[in-house]
């Protein structure tokens, strides 16, 4: 493709959104010019832990990002505008979920080219971001969602003559398997949002259960008050020097980390169609594949099918149930390596975000000749 300039409107923070990371690494990679609109997520920083060369970035701080709606558009829209005026008309722009596709209708100097790209299912339609989607959608060239299933869910939301291009949230690709760290002990380890949506309860109600080198590590923003609850919650259970709360990490740390565990888990309650209909939207059962780890999902669509062979389900919330998973890992070494490898080999041919990424880009370039 003819270099661009790319433009990516994410207002919450790059560094909680690893897809919108890799598009901006790959595109700069491919060399594009990059700009990012974003904002901070550690409390304090004056700008994001993410950096690529190549990519330029204008962000908002934490506390500017929490400010009235109104003053953090226009914060917002400022920042963008400054990033127009460098790129040009000429410019494509990705813009992140409905505040995002908001911030780019309301700033002057439109590009050519806009793509509305939705990390989360739409399912506040009475709300003012996703209600006015329905009309402002017509002004965006493209819309892409993360799995199959959100894409018939958002073309019927917002009346679209065209299902959205899917581009999945896998990880960036490895060459190589990442390097292990021995920790003397079986662990058990979750990435992502701690909260009860992801069963983290139950998880941790069942660890009195595990065999005792068994240890459960989390990875994941610890400051919020319902990890603040699964704290207390490990405290009750008596289980509180098995359980490791490690904070928030970048994608990248993040990432060596998990591969020096044992065992991932990604439950999501499928009660509720924002976690029944996220496989592709999941992005650490990703990036259990890239670590080398089985792991142990859930009953939602098409969960069981992607872990033939490189994980187990489990069919209820029992925290007996749970033990007996990680009980059955924990004794068999050889089929925790054997699931691990054939998990990083499935991640390198096909799961991962160079293989998908060019649906976007192919796109792209179709529509420019």
């Amino acid at each position: 493709m003819t270099p661009l300039s790319f433009i990516l409107v994410s207002p919450p923070p790059i560094d909680g959104y690893p897809p919108v990371q890799y598009q901006a690494r790959l595109l700069a990679l491919a060399g594009h010019r990059v700009q990012v609109v974003t904002s901070t997520l550690r409390e304090g920083a004056v700008r994001p832990d993410f950096t690529c060369p190549g990519v330029e970035v204008h962000a908002l701080t934490t506390g500017q990002y929490r400010e009235g709606r109104l003053s953090r558009n226009l914060r917002l829209a400022r920042a963008l505008l400054r990033a127009r005026l460098r790129a040009g008309r000429g410019a494509v722009e990705i813009c992140y979920d409905p505040i995002g596709g908001l911030v780019s209708d309301m700033t002057p100097l439109q590009p050519r080219w806009r793509i509305l790209h939705l990390h989360e299912l739409l399912q506040y339609m009475d709300s003012f971001l996703e209600n006015r989607l329905v009309k402002a959608v017509r002004g965006f060239a493209r819309v892409v969602v993360p799995d199959e299933g959100r894409a018939a869910h958002t073309a019927e939301a917002l009346k679209l003559d065209r299902l959205p291009l899917v581009i999945e949230n896998y990880p960036l690709r490895a060459e190589a398997p990442l390097p292990r760290e021995e920790t003397g002990r079986f662990e058990v380890v979750y990435c992502g949002s701690l909260g009860f949506n992801q069963k983290l309860d139950m998880l941790i109600r069942s660890i009195p259960l595990w065999p005792a080198e068994a240890h459960l590590v989390l990875i994941g923003n610890d400051t919020t008050p319902i990890a603040g609850q699964l704290q207390d919650l490990a405290v009750a259970e008596g289980i509180r020097d098995r359980v490791h709360f490690l904070g928030w990490m970048e994608t990248e740390a993040a990432e060596r980390r998990l591969a020096s565990s044992d065992l991932g888990v990604a439950l999501l309650d499928g009660t509720l169609q924002q976690w029944r209909t996220a496989l592709g939207a999941s992005n650490k059962r990703f990036q259990y594949m890239k670590a080398g780890l089985p792991q142990i999902g859930d009953w939602n669509p098409a969960v069981p099918e992607l872990l033939d062979g490189i994980g187990a389900c489990l069919s209820t919330d029992d925290p007996e149930e749970m033990a007996g998973l990680v009980a059955a890992y924990a004794a068999d070494p050889e089929r925790c390596r054997a699931e691990g490898a054939r998990a990083f080999e499935r991640h390198q041919a096909g799961y991962n975000y160079e293989h998908v990424f060019p649906r976007l880009t192919d796109w792209l370039e179709e529509i420019r000749t």
